[in-house]
């Protein structure tokens, strides 16, 4: 009875164990003496009945279409934000400073009177790319990338700044939020894109230049004013962060706009993740030249619209979208 027990528990131990480990482990097989099996061998062996097994975690996939013609004309750098009233608002950058527009359907847009940011001197001498976050007590807090300079490069810094609205149209500048010059940005800190998360805390993505190359990085507040920034790099060689919940997962939009990285040819990708810090591979929503800067509208649970930057000189730059449907 012993043996035919010992017999069952080596069965057991070698369905454990990958064919490359059983091979090593022949080669090295020596040939003692079997240790005594003890009496309750029956009581070590652990029940697997009632272990559940490992559920699989399935992957997003969507059919994409192009939507017919511009969202709108001379603007750019999109942000898609829904309101209350069920109209969307489509905040946008020009020479002005940061636009908006308006529509009933997520199509057709009437651009607004005014201009909800305007530039002003030193790190605020542009001001581009602007998330929006919804405050319990009703207000829209604004967070908005600003720069030393309109050209890119050398000497070139960007740092994130944020405005306090209670419609969605009249900001009060409220000021820093990311220093990139002390954070370990390297003085790169630009597109920021806000989501609120389930505790309440508000997590920023946004482009740095933590590891001498641009991709998104991240940080974390508890009051949505100072924050700190999360280690590590939420997704490398990606640019221009969208994200929204879908289901249980954070899907986030992003663009590649360098051609260095041939694995990721210029184009909007999309990438999931089940607790918004680590992000599996990209997946192509499009790829084409001369797009950037994504912003995600979630229409309902199986659709989304992802609107985004086209500049294809002489044109004008424009905000053009696709939207897509979850299939499978």
């Amino acid at each position: 009875m012993l043996l035919s027990l010992f017999a069952v528990l080596l069965i057991f131990v070698s369905g454990c164990v990958s064919e490359p480990e059983k091979i090593a482990q022949n080669e090295n097989l020596i040939a003692e003496e079997p240790e005594p099996v003890p009496e309750n061998l029956k009581d070590l062996i652990p029940e697997t009945d009632n272990i559940p097994a490992e559920s699989i975690v399935e992957t997003l996939s969507f059919s994409w279409e192009k939507d017919g013609g511009s969202r709108i004309v001379d603007g750019s750098v999109p942000f898609i934000h829904k309101l209350k009233d069920g109209k969307v608002r489509l905040y946008y950058c020009n020479d002005k400073g940061i636009l908006s527009a308006v529509s009933k359907d997520g199509l057709t847009f009437t651009k607004e009177q005014g201009v909800r940011i305007s530039p002003g001197t030193g790190f605020e001498f542009q001001v581009c790319d602007p998330t929006i976050v919804d405050l319990p007590d009703g207000k829209m807090r604004m967070y908005y990338k600003g720069a030393n300079t309109l050209k890119p490069g050398p000497g070139a810094i960007h740092k994130i700044y944020s405005a306090l609205s209670s419609d969605g149209l009249t900001f009060q500048k409220e000021g820093l939020r990311v220093d990139s010059e002390i954070n370990g940005d390297n003085s790169w800190a630009s597109v920021p894109d806000a989501i609120i998360l389930p505790d309440g805390r508000v997590r920023l993505y946004y482009v740095t230049a933590a590891q001498m190359e641009h991709g998104i990085g991240s940080a974390i507040s508890t009051d949505g004013l100072n924050f700190v920034k999360e280690p590590g790099m939420r997704v490398p060689n990606l640019v221009d962060p969208a994200l929204i919940r879908m289901g249980n997962k954070y899907v986030l939009f992003a663009a590649s706009i360098d051609e260095r990285f041939a694995a990721l040819p210029k184009g909007i990708y999309y990438l999931e993740s089940s607790d918004g810090l680590e992000f599996s591979e990209p997946v192509a929503v499009f790829q084409a030249d001369n797009v950037y800067d994504p912003s995600v509208l979630k229409i309902d649970e199986n659709t989304v619209r992802v609107f985004y930057g086209k500049i294809v000189p002489p044109q004008k730059p424009a905000v053009e979208s696709h939207t897509g449907k979850i299939v499978g």
